[in-house]
């Protein structure tokens, strides 16, 4: 009973602000312009500054976990390898194809995983916010490359390389590592009275948002899609990744962050990515808002099965 009220109260916040976003959405109060213009205020300044703090206050140096690290980064290779090649092969509208691949392996870790961990263990979130750095780039070149292939063009390595560094959550990840392994302090009035309130703002302001754009008129004309991606995102990939980290010996808060890692919701930058990179940019929405609304029910679920079982 313990473990479901603190299943409970990590998600539940999730899907009371998406309420609040969609009822403000429909008197008006956030129209798609201001919740465009809410999430790039989320992933260009209040989630950088929420990954950064994280990082700058971890004991890196203490709790670096070495085969955590490695089976996240190998898995989110391997993982969209055989998604793309699945998906490649049932699905031939090449604007289509990379969307589907990009929404079931790009999870939305970084807005999701630390306040997660801190409902279960409070500011002791281990490798949560360090692995921001790993999982950040590799999903970016990922979609970089889906997308590229789809349009039959040459991947730029310098292009892709120089985009990945200038992201604001890569960006933000590094900086956090200099300051904590360097050992910066920043004075508290700017760490814990600046930055960690700004930090907090990240996640309600980005499911206010979220909400206020879920249109559920088009989810019919992209049924038999949606039920895919997920599937494929909510299900099928923590069915597999949960388990084989157990497997591993992995625990506690590091076991929280495969499992946001792998059964988060599509990432909210799917779908500037899909309009940018000429992917189907409907469907890519309908993607973002369709499993941000269900992963509040799944990630409940398996976070009331993995605390029931001990291993969180």
């Amino acid at each position: 009973m313990e473990t479901m009220i603190l299943a409970f109260n990590a998600v539940f916040p999730l899907l009371a602000f998406m309420m609040v976003g969609y009822f403000l959405g429909r008197i008006k109060l956030l129209n798609d312009k201001t919740a465009a213009g809410l999430n790039k205020l989320v992933f260009n300044v209040l989630l950088p500054l929420s990954i950064f703090y994280a990082i700058y206050k971890a004991d890196i140096k203490g709790g670096f976990n070495v085969k955590l690290s490695l089976y996240v980064a190998i898995t989110c290779a391997i993982t969209y390898i055989i998604i793309s090649l699945i998906v490649n092969s049932r699905e031939k509208d090449k604007t289509i194809a990379p969307v589907m691949t990009q929404a079931i392996h790009k999870a939305n870790y970084n807005l999701l995983a630390i306040p997660i961990a801190e409902s279960f263990f409070g500011s002791s979130i281990g490798m949560t916010a360090v692995l921001a750095v790993i999982i950040t780039p590799i999903v970016n070149i990922c979609s970089t490359v889906e997308f590229e292939r789809a349009k039959g063009g040459r991947v730029s390595i310098l292009k892709m390389l120089k985009k990945i560094i200038l992201n604001p959550l890569v960006l933000s990840s590094l900086l956090g590592l200099l300051a904590n392994l360097s050992g910066i302090k920043l004075p508290d009035v700017i760490a814990k009275d600046v930055i960690s309130k700004l930090a907090a703002m990240a996640t309600p302001a980005a499911m206010l948002a979220l909400g206020a754009g879920f249109d559920f008129s088009k989810m019919k004309k992209w049924a038999k899609r949606l039920s895919v991606i997920c599937v494929g995102k909510l299900i099928i990939l923590p069915l597999i990744l949960v388990p084989g980290a157990i497997l591993l010996g992995i625990r506690g808060v590091d076991l929280i962050a495969v499992l946001v890692y792998s059964g988060s919701h599509s990432a909210v930058n799917s779908y500037s990515t899909a309009v940018s990179m000429g992917g189907n940019e409907e469907l890519a929405g309908e993607a973002v808002a369709v499993t941000s609304l269900l992963c509040v029910f799944t990630l409940f679920v398996f976070l009331t099965v993995l605390g029931t079982l001990g291993f969180i």
